[in-house]
């Protein structure tokens, strides 16, 4: 029988970078009048289709040109800051502990990938992985669609395979393809919210990994 898969998250789950967020989110809100806002609030409001988030926080649906204008700024003030954001302080515990379960371990992140390439390498983990998956075309979306792509490109079975990230649609990616989630408290939502999937929740990715062992 082949060994179980790890799929990590990379934004607020291996990455530590809620805080460079805030300030890159506050940074594409102030042009539109938005009042700043903390971590609490952010994970209040964070959902994914991003366009939502902003949707929410505005109080309305935001039109394609404010769109475009946030989801272009964010990205840039995101950018310009991100590599001073730290790996999450036990990412490499756990990974060492996925490599001596023997399984196999990638990342799939809702991040552009020549962005993702740059930062992962930066880290100095991007050997640990089997595939670093990002976004080849357009951001804000969901998951799901690029699990199914990236669990196909390495022939790796859904069933034996553990989808480790901070966000409901981790849970949903997960479900939709026929692997396990586990649920990170430690990124962009309120741990209700993430008990409320359904899904296990770790408070440390040491302790991911422990349940991803026991599924």
């Amino acid at each position: 029988m082949s060994s179980f898969h790890i799929v990590w998250d990379w934004n607020g789950t291996l990455l530590d970078d809620l805080p460079i967020v805030i300030k890159a989110a506050n940074a594409a809100l102030e042009p539109h009048g938005v009042d700043p806002i903390d971590e609490e609030l952010y994970r209040d409001h964070f959902t994914r289709p991003v366009r939502a988030f902003y949707d929410s926080l505005f109080g309305r649906p935001v039109d394609d040109r404010e769109w475009n204008s946030l989801n272009d700024s964010f990205h840039d003030e995101y950018f310009a800051r991100v590599d001073s954001a730290n790996l999450t302080s036990d990412s490499l515990d756990a990974l060492d502990a996925t490599s001596a379960l023997g399984w196999g371990q990638s990342l799939l992140s809702m991040s552009p990938q020549n962005w993702l390439d740059h930062v992962v390498a930066s880290k100095g983990v991007a050997s640990r992985f089997s595939l670093v998956g990002g976004l080849q075309g357009p951001t804000g979306g969901h998951k799901a669609e690029h699990l199914e792509a990236h669990l196909q490109r390495m022939d790796v079975d859904p069933r034996r395979t553990v989808v480790v990230g901070d966000t409901p649609d981790d849970a949903v990616a997960a479900r939709h393809v026929g692997a396990h989630p586990v649920l990170y408290d430690g990124g962009s939502h309120h741990l209700p919210t993430l008990k409320g999937m359904g899904a296990p929740v770790a408070h440390s990715l040491v302790e991911a990994v422990e349940i991803a062992r026991a599924i």
